[in-house]
């Protein structure tokens, strides 16, 4: 191969990369506010977003007032499918939940100044998804009277960490104890500790069926249950 041919064979293969890069970057676009509008994005004052599946965009609060960008559909906890935190002018975060998202198109607003910022997100068929949180759940069983002194010892098994994990423990409808907690991957054995009202509903039962309810974020809700004797 002559030198000329192999110069113009190499400058192809670079120009090819830099195009798919440039494609790969093109599908990421932060999202970013101004007071009281969302820019950066294409589409005029309800600007369209697009990103790659298992991606999480930055959100740059650019304005003197607050903002956030909040889902309007909910995810399997019955919360937001993706949210950032309300920020402060200057500040930036990511959004958190979007890197659970398959492809499609999701609307998203400020819950500050709902009806002037409005927005879409758009997320391609590139990339993967990442996997929902999620974890099993065992009530380990106890009596009545070590419960009331101890309160309810639950197993939990997640694949990776999860942060902000609420267990509320219940007696029929009512609940006895809550526990907000973080849970490692592998096994956890958290103990949900009964409030005084709880204490004093369990009091002089010899048999009470409990359950333990495990709101995850961004995942479903699971629950175990036991027969306390």
């Amino acid at each position: 191969m002559t030198r000329r041919r192999l110069l113009f064979v190499l400058g192809i293969a670079c120009a090819v990369v830099l195009f798919a890069g440039g494609l790969a970057l093109a599908a990421f676009q932060p999202i970013a506010a101004t007071d009281n509008v969302y820019t950066g994005g294409s589409g005029g004052p309800t600007p369209t977003y697009t990103m790659d599946q298992g991606e999480r965009p930055t959100f740059l609060n650019g304005g003197a007032n607050q903002h956030n960008a909040t889902a309007r559909q909910n995810g399997p906890d019955g919360k937001a499918l993706f949210l950032t935190p309300t920020l402060n002018g200057g500040q930036q975060g990511s959004v958190d939940g979007t890197q659970y998202l398959t492809a499609g198109t999701y609307q998203f607003f400020c819950t500050i100044h709902p009806t002037e910022m409005q927005a879409t997100l758009v997320v391609t068929s590139n990339g993967t998804p990442q996997a929902r949180p999620s974890s099993s759940i065992q009530v380990t069983r106890r009596s009545v009277a070590q419960t009331i002194k101890k309160g309810l010892k639950v197993k939990m098994t997640p694949t990776t960490t999860i942060a902000g994990v609420t267990l509320t423990a219940k007696l029929g409808k009512a609940a006895i104890g809550k526990k907000t907690t973080t849970l490692n991957a592998g096994l956890n054995a958290p103990v949900v500790k009964l409030s005084k009202a709880g204490k004093s509903k369990l009091r002089g039962k010899s048999t009470a069926k409990v359950s333990v309810t495990a709101d995850i974020p961004f995942g479903s809700p699971v629950t175990g249950k036991v027969k306390l004797t």
